[in-house]
């Protein structure tokens, strides 16, 4: 094959390849909904949980908007709302109406059940507004009750887990 044929070939490839790059989706809106703390430890409140909670929610919201898939949204002004919905794990879908009120076409679910200072269990979930229905899950166990734990519990559950299923 002559030099010519071989960058015609390669032009015609890069301009069919043109439509779908153009067409790309823009992220979705996403209603990133806080970490809750599901303990059956009997521990108790320990000090710096609600801010450990805090710094997953955040590590969460930024990795997904990383993808490029996701824009999470600022549920800011929905906080009296979303405070009303907890605990979502346990609402039956309470929370359906507060992301869609936030114009979120996703919503992500997430709870840390926690067992013991040791042990706890992690999971997110994304729904799709549209259904109502959750289309991606990861679930994975952490070790530790630091926050060093929870970011190394939401980086390899998005990366590792979530990603890989989520739409």
């Amino acid at each position: 094959m002559t030099l010519s044929r071989l960058v015609i070939l390669a032009i015609a490839a890069v301009l069919m390849a043109l439509p779908s790059i153009a067409r790309a989706e823009p992220p979705s809106p996403t209603a990133v909904f806080p970490f809750e703390l599901l303990d059956t430890s009997g521990e108790g409140t320990k000090p710096g949980q609600q801010e450990r909670l805090a710094l997953a929610t955040r590590e969460l919201a930024d990795l997904l908007a990383q993808t490029g898939r996701y824009q999470p949204l600022d549920l800011t002004p929905l906080a009296a709302e979303i405070k009303a919905t907890e605990p979502r794990y346990a609402c039956g879908g309470c929370w359906l109406e507060v992301a869609r009120k936030a114009g979120a076409k996703f919503a992500v679910l997430a709870v840390v059940h926690k067992v013991s200072t040791l042990i706890s269990t992690m999971d997110i979930r994304i729904a799709d507004l549209r259904s109502g229905q959750f289309v991606a899950a990861a679930r994975g166990q952490i070790r530790g009750d630091n926050d060093a734990a929870y970011l190394h519990g939401v980086d390899f559950l998005v990366k590792d887990r979530l990603l890989a299923t989520a739409p």
